[in-house]
């Protein structure tokens, strides 16, 4: 039997049960929301019950929903969205035990808004969950952290001796729990195995079993070309019409899209709007990420391989690493997210912006080619200019070499070596 892997989210998930009366964990299929939670009811005695079942067992369930409420605390419910009607019911039993710690509702998928159904606040945290991060896949030697950025003590120390082919088995692996281990043609096998699973199972489930998983797929395959891109949906809509037979009507592609969300196999990077010192006027099309870039390399086909004699496409993909890395490590140390900034002429552009609660942030730049650092330094201290507020960092992440702070101020910092 595997040992747990501590994942960064475990903290959280803990805080969030002393303060509240239930935790939602929430984020995709196979990204290890199962196991976090059960490690923290079996730590406690707590009991659990999954709903992930069909036929005469889902049945009676439906008919005595209560019944799935009662067991030692924390409760764990795996898959509640199966039963929506749970989310009511948990957020009427917090109220009437006035307790913290109940329950821990784990979920791969969102189930239809309802009008009638309560949001939980001030009952249910919400808990994001993604797939690992090359810190928690034990991959990142964790010398310099996200935190000693905001706060100005981070220190000059740490190397990374990884090669291309290296990220390119890490990306194509993906963060998934289950695929560590694997070598890499393996678990690009099973990424591939899970995308079909998730077309032609869970996507008739979210969107109704009359939908065609084909159209699905061809958004999916649509959103892995437009990665790292600030795209409208009329550019997703074009992109489906290339690769496919003939785009879907307008009205189509959002609400592929909200399945898309809904299975949380999208997670798009917005758009920050900072005070500017110009009057340039910024975009606020979001760009557009899957949840794990393994996805976004199965979709585009062909052995992981192949990406190594395709820097351009290469270069977005480390691009969206980068910003998936940044994105557990931000929640970890509660910043309000990752976004990024970019003005209508493209003169104003940087990759990734992470801003604390206090209105701190950080400019990343991602690069794949150290050749890039000198101009991508340069940029961000001139886009830095623009901004009202100074910032606490400026960062290129590259793959590899040592940490370095330039006489410019400016941070070169290789991706495995960061943390939170």
């Amino acid at each position: 039997m595997k040992s747990y892997i501590p994942r960064l989210v475990d903290a959280e998930l803990e805080r969030g049960l002393r303060a509240s009366g239930a935790v939602e964990i929430c984020g995709p299929r196979a990204c290890g929301k199962t196991e976090t939670a059960r490690r923290v009811v079996n730590a406690a005695g707590g009991s659990q019950i999954s709903l992930d079942v069909a036929g005469t067992t889902m049945d009676l369930l439906r008919s005595a929903p209560g019944q799935i409420l009662l067991g030692d605390t924390p409760r764990l419910i795996d898959e509640w969205q199966s039963l929506p009607q749970i989310w009511n019911l948990v957020r009427h039993e917090i109220d009437d035990r006035r307790r913290k710690g109940q329950f821990i509702l784990t979920g791969s998928s969102t189930p239809e808004e309802d009008s009638l159904r309560h949001s939980g606040a001030g009952r249910i945290r919400r808990l994001t969950m993604r797939t690992m991060s090359l810190y928690e896949r034990g991959l990142n030697q964790g010398n310099l952290s996200l935190a000693s950025l905001f706060e100005g003590t981070a220190e000059v120390r740490g190397e990374v001796d990884a090669s291309v082919t290296d990220y390119i088995s890490w990306m194509a692996s993906g963060g998934w729990p289950g695929f560590l281990g694997l070598d890499t043609q393996d678990a690009a096998d099973e990424v591939a195995a899970y995308i079909e699973q998730i077309e032609e199972h869970d996507y008739p489930i979210v969107g109704g079993m009359r939908r065609d998983p084909r159209r699905f797929g061809a958004f999916l395959r649509a959103y892995a070309g437009l990665i790292a891109q600030p795209a409208t949906f009329a550019a997703v809509r074009r992109r489906i019409g290339e690769i496919s037979q003939g785009e879907p009507s307008e009205q189509f592609v959002p609400l592929l899209h909200d399945f898309a969300c809904r299975l949380f196999l999208v997670e798009d990077q917005p758009a920050w709007s900072p005070r500017l010192r110009s009057k340039a006027g910024l975009v606020q099309t979001p760009k557009r990420h899957l949840a794990d870039v393994s996805l976004a390399m199965s979709l585009l086909g062909g052995a992981p391989e192949r990406f190594e004699s395709d820097p351009e496409t290469l270069g977005i993909l480390f691009e969206s690493l980068v910003v998936h890395e940044l994105r557990v490590y931000a929640q970890s140390i509660r910043a309000r997210g990752v976004f990024h900034l970019r003005d209508g002429k493209g003169r104003l552009e940087i990759d990734a912006i992470i801003e604390s609660r206090s209105g701190d942030w950080i400019g990343v730049e991602a690069k794949l080619s150290h050749l890039s650092v000198d101009e991508a330094a340069a940029n961000l201290l001139r886009v830095a200019s623009h901004i009202e507020r100074s910032p606490s960092a400026l960062v290129v992440v590259i793959p590899s070499g040592p940490v370095i702070r330039r006489t410019d101020g400016v941070w070169v910092i290789p991706l495995a070596v960061l943390r939170p």
